[in-house]
């Protein structure tokens, strides 16, 4: 099914693909780093991608793609990968990034290349309050995901900026600190950040969060 993993399989010219893409990986072992791109072309042993930030090469990193059919030979696939980065030059305000695929596993065999925008990680509603801290402000979260949150702000910070936050509330537990990117505004409502660096504990305290969010609760029954 799909890519081959034979060694001695015969190279696959790249193939013009634009996609949006994430690179995450580990930094001093505790930490979760991310940063956004999309790709230029993509073959069954590496992708070339803009990207927004420098990454150094013989960093290693995983990644989601959805797969064409011209490199698949068969119907496009979403995968998970895993590999490091071999080359990063600098294009203007992005780096252009080559990074190999050592390794990968099928998230999803059914779906098409045109759903590949959407989410990958769920976002829920918080059950009750949520507040996030920055700049001296307090805020309160509209929903969230393990990757990032919206924030409920009428002066909300400008896209692209990188910012400090803490979140706090009962439903969450100890509070969480990250750094995030300001991807999208909405004047005089708010703002949507992604988590671009936070540690494993964070990372694993948010997506029991949101599991735990998204479960059914059952009513009592009276007797």
């Amino acid at each position: 099914m799909g890519l081959h993993t034979n060694p001695e399989r015969r190279s696959i010219k790249p193939v013009p693909t634009v996609l949006p893409i994430c690179f995450e990986w580990r930094y001093n072992l505790a930490e979760l780093r991310r940063t956004r791109g999309t790709t230029r072309d993509i073959s069954n042993h590496g992708v070339y991608c803009f990207m927004e930030r420098e990454l150094l090469p013989g960093l290693a990193v995983e990644f989601d793609v959805v797969f064409p059919a011209e490199v698949t030979a068969s119907e496009p696939l979403k995968l998970r990968c895993a590999g490091r980065i071999l080359r990063c030059e600098a294009l203007g305000r992005r780096f252009g990034v080559t990074a190999s695929i050592d390794s990968f596993e099928v998230i999803d065999a059914s779906e098409a290349l045109a759903e590949s925008d959407r989410r990958s990680h769920p976002r829920v509603i918080p059950p009750e309050a949520i507040v996030a801290e920055y700049h001296g402000l307090r805020s309160v979260v509209r929903d969230l995901s393990p990757t990032g949150i919206f924030v409920e702000d009428d002066r909300p910070v400008p896209v692209g900026r990188v910012i400090n936050l803490r979140l706090r509330g009962e439903s969450l537990g100890a509070p969480i600190e990250v750094k995030a990117i300001v991807r999208r505004v909405e004047p005089q409502i708010g703002m949507a950040v992604e988590f671009v660096a936070l540690s494993k504990e964070a990372r694993a305290q948010l997506q029991r969060f949101v599991t735990k969010s998204r479960t059914p609760r059952v009513a009592a029954v009276s007797a």
